[in-house]
Order: C-alpha cells, then sequence, then structure tokens
C-alpha cells in the first residue's frame, strides 16, 4: 500500500490527557489510529515523549514514508530504525494495519478477562492489588454479570462508582472484602488478578490466596527486575495456575527470551503501545505461542475510543483480552467492537 498523506493530531484520552492520533490517506481511501498510555508503564517499554514531540517526529518522518510501496513488515521496519517514540511509531503503524483490516473475518475468539473491582493507582488506594477480574466466555455473559455485581452493591449500599478502568473501587473495601465479595456473588467464577507488584508493595500472600479463592491467574506478582522471585514462584505455582508476565516483560522479545531460560512465567500480557509497532508486538505473541505460553492481549489504562486493539488481539489469537469494566465509554468500545466482529 502507497501513503500519499499523514496528518497526526492531539486527542483527549480518558483521563483527560492529550494523546496522539494519526489520519493515513491512501488512494482509494484513509484510515485514523490513536494511542493509549499506562497509567502504570514499566520502565523497560518503549519510550512516549510529550504529545507535542511526537507529533514533531511523526512531521519530521513523513517525507520518507509518502508516495512509497509498503507492506506492515516494511513499514514497520523503518519506524523501528529511525528510533521514534512508541507514542509517533504505533499511530502510524495501526492506522496503516487498520486500513487493512476491512477483507478480515474471524471465527475463533478469545475468552475475557472482565474487570469487576480495581485498587493501587487504578482507583481506591485501601485496595493495593490493582485489578480482579473474573474469566468470562461471552460478552452477553459478561454484561450480565457485571450488572448483577452492580446491583448486589447497589443493594448492600456500597459505592459503585468505577476506577480507570471500568472498575468498581469501593471506599472502605481492601482486598480480602474484595474477593469475599466476588466469591460471594460468582461462586462458580475462576478469578483473575492483577498484583502490580512494581507499583506497589502489597504484601499479598499468594499461597493463602490460592487456598482460600478460587484464582486462575496472577498477574505480576512481583517487580519487574526481581527474576529470582519469578522464577520460584512459577516452579511453585506454574502448574496450578495462569503466571502471567506484564511488567516484567513489556510486549519485549529480549524480556520474553529471559523469561523463558529459566521459565519465569506461563503466559503473558501483550500491548502493542508497549512494544511501539503491530509488527513488533504481532511477533512477541507469536513467539509466545510458540513457547507454549498463554497470551493475554490489553488495553491500557488511559484509553481512547479507538477500538484496533480487539482486531490486535484476534489476528494475534489471543487466549485472553483484558478491556476493562463494562461502565466507561472507552472500554465499552472495546466490547461492542467484539460484537460487531460476532462474538455474543
Amino acid at each position: 500500500m502507497r501513503i500519499i498523506d499523514i496528518r497526526p493530531k492531539t486527542i483527549l484520552s480518558s483521563m483527560g490527557n492529550e494523546t496522539v492520533e494519526v489520519t493515513l490517506f491512501f488512494s482509494d481511501g484513509q484510515s485514523t489510529a490513536s494511542v493509549p498510555a499506562g497509567i502504570s508503564a514499566g520502565q523497560y517499554e518503549i519510550q512516549n515523549v510529550t504529545v507535542s514531540d511526537a507529533i514533531t517526529q511523526i512531521e519530521n518522518i513523513k517525507n520518507k514514508l509518502i508516495n512509497i510501496d509498503f507492506v506492515q513488515e516494511s513499514l514497520d521496519k523503518l519506524l523501528v530504525e529511525e528510533n521514534l517514540a512508541g507514542n509517533a511509531s504505533l499511530p502510524i503503524s495501526a492506522a496503516f494495519w487498520k486500513f487493512d483490516l476491512k477483507n478480515k473475518t474471524y471465527t475463533k475468539f478469545p475468552k475475557l478477562f472482565l474487570l469487576l473491582f480495581e485498587g493501587g493507582k487504578h482507583g481506591n488506594s485501601s485496595i493495593s492489588i490493582q485489578e480482579f477480574a473474573i474469566i468470562e466466555n461471552r460478552v452477553e455473559e459478561a454484561i450480565s454479570n457485571f450488572k448483577s455485581l452492580k446491583d448486589y452493591l447497589d443493594k448492600h449500599n456500597i459505592e459503585s462508582l468505577v476506577g480507570a478502568e471500568g472498575g468498581f473501587s469501593p471506599k472502605g473495601f481492601d482486598n480480602s472484602l474484595v474477593l469475599e465479595t466476588i466469591k460471594n456473588v460468582f461462586p462458580d467464577k475462576q478469578i483473575a488478578i492483577d498484583i502490580a507488584a512494581t507499583f506497589a508493595n502489597s504484601g499479598i500472600d499468594e499461597q493463602n490466596l490460592l487456598a482460600n479463592y478460587n484464582i486462575a491467574s496472577i498477574e505480576d506478582p512481583y517487580p519487574e527486575d526481581a527474576w529470582p522471585d519469578w522464577v520460584k514462584f512459577y516452579k511453585q505455582f506454574g502448574n496450578k495456575i495462569l503466571v502471567v508476565g506484564d511488567d516484567l516483560i513489556v510486549t519485549n522479545k529480549n524480556r520474553l527470551n529471559m523469561a523463558l531460560n529459566p521459565q519465569a512465567v506461563n503466559a503473558i500480557i501483550v500491548k502493542p503501545n508497549q512494544n511501539g509497532t503491530i509488527s513488533g508486538a504481532l511477533e512477541v505473541a507469536r513467539l509466545a505461542k510458540e513457547n507454549n505460553l498463554k497470551v493475554v492481549v490489553s488495553h491500557r489504562g488511559e484509553e481512547t475510543d479507538d477500538s484496533w486493539i480487539v482486531d490486535f488481539a484476534l489476528e494475534a489469537q489471543a487466549d485472553f483480552v483484558k478491556f476493562g469494566g463494562m461502565d466507561r465509554g472507552e472500554r465499552i468500545a472495546k466490547y461492542n467492537r467484539l460484537r460487531e466482529l460476532g462474538m455474543v
């Protein structure tokens, strides 16, 4: 495909901050993509710059991108070679990729990590675990269960305002009360938690959690550089639950290889804006699959209404997706896209 023009601009994210949106123009149409940001971003992610600097980088590289025939891989290779910041390279890469989606169809869909409660940097600080989700098979099931939880909270006069990603974050709740609530309302559901230990000294006793709750997945139980702790944890629990690396790996092929020898995880989070290009993020997902790891494609804390991450998840053959709760418009956009693509 040949790009004939590139127009970047600023838009507002779900947190009211500016982020980057890019429109690519082709002879037979145009494509627009915007990029999210992470509220809790790992230090090994591709680096972002200010929005104004990102737009300057895009304007400066424009002449190297227009009126040249590209496929996704060759475009992304050039973006990497030019050493663009992540919030300059990814909107170009994603907009290019979105333009080629019109003929794609999918028949296999991932399971959902439906966010119910959030704490840490995403919500009420008395809840130190960042995310509590249940695993769902269908969008309609997730919608029904999210409403059931809200009805339960309202019935018991518990605050039902939501946090950064659309999950509930009641005042006066702590980790134990959250887990007990989920256990009471959804006794048969498997629970997935994100401890986000890089950003919170949570002091979590994972063995106690596994003994008392139906936990199927623990993300980031240790900080991003605590490799011996990760390996020990995986040896102890890797045959029982998903041990999920996010800040440990940050959608980086080299970090993933480090986590395979010795093995520290059996599942990884894939976030394209940690990597900077669609091709690079897909390569990490493929490498994970080749090594029998589960792939969890995820949104970010600071999102936009763009829903291309859904199509990316299906292209990456994700086993699970994380798109947040059912009570914020930028999260609902992702669930609506899943429904549009045939997941009901």
